[in-house]
C-alpha cells in the first residue's frame, strides 16, 4: 500500500467510526510526515493533505491549550470538521474518478 494510499485509507476508517482524533493524528503524522513522496499528490491532494496536516499536529485534547492560545492548538472538533472536509473535497472525487 502507497502512502498516498495509506492516507485515503486512514480517512476513510476515521469516517466509519474506527479512529479517536487522537489516534487519526497521531497515524497520520507517521504516514505524511517527515518523508512523503509528495510527487505520488495531484496539487488538489497535497494541498489538502498539507492543511490537514497541519491541523493534526496542531491538535491538543486539553481546553486550557486551545483557550489559552486559540490561533495555535485545534480542537476535537475543529479537528474532526477538517477531516470530514477533506473527506467530501477529496475522498469522494477520488471515488468518483475510479
Amino acid at each position: 500500500m502507497t502512502k498516498k494510499q495509506q492516507l485515503y485509507y486512514l480517512i476513510e476508517e476515521f469516517v466509519k467510526g474506527n479512529y479517536s482524533v487522537k489516534s487519526f493524528c497521531q497515524a497520520y503524522e507517521d504516514i505524511f510526515y517527515p518523508d512523503f513522496p509528495k510527487n505520488e499528490l495531484t496539487s488538489e491532494e497535497l494541498s489538502k493533505f498539507e492543511f490537514l496536516g497541519g491541523v493534526v499536529s496542531r491538535f491538543s485534547p486539553f481546553d486550557e491549550d486551545v483557550k489559552l492560545y486559540p490561533n495555535v492548538y485545534f480542537t476535537e472538533e475543529q479537528v474532526k470538521e477538517s477531516i470530514l472536509n477533506v473527506y467530501f473535497e477529496l475522498l469522494h472525487q477520488h471515488k468518483c474518478d475510479e
